[in-house]
């Protein structure tokens, strides 16, 4: 294979030398066909203009971009790949076409907009940094037709690997111990501040395990997640009570039962935990708010399943309906549709059907008793 690199060389561009590609393949995402606009048109201001638009749609997530450019800067850590704009039409500034950075383009453009009507102001040292571009200019009459894919695929396909959430979260808590304000914090990594904030809380609640005396060695970043789902339900997250004035859950009786069913048990380290994955929260959600249920999954053989079992059946009205709907389904299979069913399917009616016999175990093991 060619190695595309020969084929780059680095230039310096002024922002408005750039032409996004209005025949960009995101804009398949929007559910647009995609009508190939002649290469002579990019330059025509309606053409940009409308480019520009659709880039700034949600899905491309330009706007969290702008926000972080206006915050830290233009960094430009991975320059913008651009090739020379193919036209007959002499012109005093030569013009480039975006193939790798169409979103950071974009978002520089949206800002210069923003300046100019009035919206915005920065500094000379701001718009120099957003205008003056360091970049690599694509040799394509001698380059492989296929560069301009590979190069885009390069970094949205396989992709420059994304932080986990725990990274993420450490990042938003070394920040605003920094000093940043929550909407600084979040701009600066490109993510909302709702979402920024929500980090910045599991953060400090992992820390706040790792803390405590008796469970602290338990808590690794992954358990991160456990505290990402704890927030989510808000009946796991009252029943702790977490205080934003404390920045820590503050019911310490409830906490201290938390860590124990996230952990293995004193008596056998190699058995699972009561709540054995961080999607378990989910379903702690569920009984937290039922004694009986929760006294179920307290006792030493309690188990979320028999705890699930004994709130279903004092609550029959939230999921007698659902096993109906699953019971009309099944039935409703005719032969030419159990003849086409695929693995998938199978599969399905398979780990129902394990779910029930489970279930109808547990309710056994209850009750004490076989009937019906």
């Amino acid at each position: 294979m060619t190695t595309i690199s020969k084929f780059l060389s680095p230039i310096k561009l002024q922002l408005d030398q750039l032409l996004l590609d209005p025949n960009n393949p995101r804009f398949s995402e929007l559910g647009e066909e995609l009508n190939s606009i002649p290469e002579t048109r990019f330059v025509e201001e309606k053409v940009q203009s409308s480019t520009k638009e659709k880039m700034k749609s949600s899905i491309f997530d330009v706007s969290e971009l702008k926000d972080t450019i206006k915050t830290v800067g233009f960094l430009p850590m991975d320059r913008i790949v651009v090739r020379k704009w193919k036209s007959a039409i002499a012109e005093q500034q030569e013009r480039y076409v975006v193939i790798e950075g169409n979103r950071r383009v974009t978002a520089l453009k949206w800002l210069i907009d923003l300046h100019d009507n009035g919206k915005e102001t920065f500094s000379e040292e701001q718009l120099e940094n957003f205008t003056r571009l360091d970049a690599l200019l694509l040799d394509d009459k001698l380059a492989p037709e296929t560069a301009t894919l590979i190069l885009p695929g390069l970094r949205h396909v396989s992709g420059v690997k994304e932080w986990g959430a725990y990274q993420k979260a450490k990042a938003v808590h070394a920040l605003r111990k920094a000093g940043l304000s929550p909407q600084e914090a979040a701009q600066s990594l490109g993510l909302s501040t709702r979402a920024s904030n929500t980090s910045y809380r599991c953060f400090l609640a992992l820390e706040q395990m790792r803390s405590d005396e008796e469970f602290g060695e338990f808590a690794a970043p992954k358990m991160y997640s456990y505290f990402e789902e704890a927030f989510k339900r808000p009946d796991v997250k009252l029943w702790l009570n977490w205080s934003d004035e404390n920045a820590q859950f503050i019911n310490n009786e409830h906490l201290k039962e938390f860590y124990s069913w996230m952990v293995p048990s004193d008596d056998d380290d190699e058995a699972s935990p009561k709540l054995p994955e961080a999607k378990s929260v989910r379903d702690l959600g569920v009984i937290i708010k039922d004694e009986q249920a929760l006294n179920v999954f307290r006792s030493a053989d309690g188990s979320l399943s028999r705890a699930l079992a004994k709130y279903e059946v004092d609550h029959p009205e939230e999921w007698f309906p659902k096993v109906l709907a699953a019971s009309n389904a099944v039935q409703g299979l005719t032969p030419d549709m159990l003849r086409k069913m695929n693995d998938q399917s199978i599969a399905a009616l398979k780990a129902l059907a394990e779910k029930i016999a489970q279930a109808l175990k547990d309710r056994t093991a209850l009750i004490g008793t076989t009937g019906s």
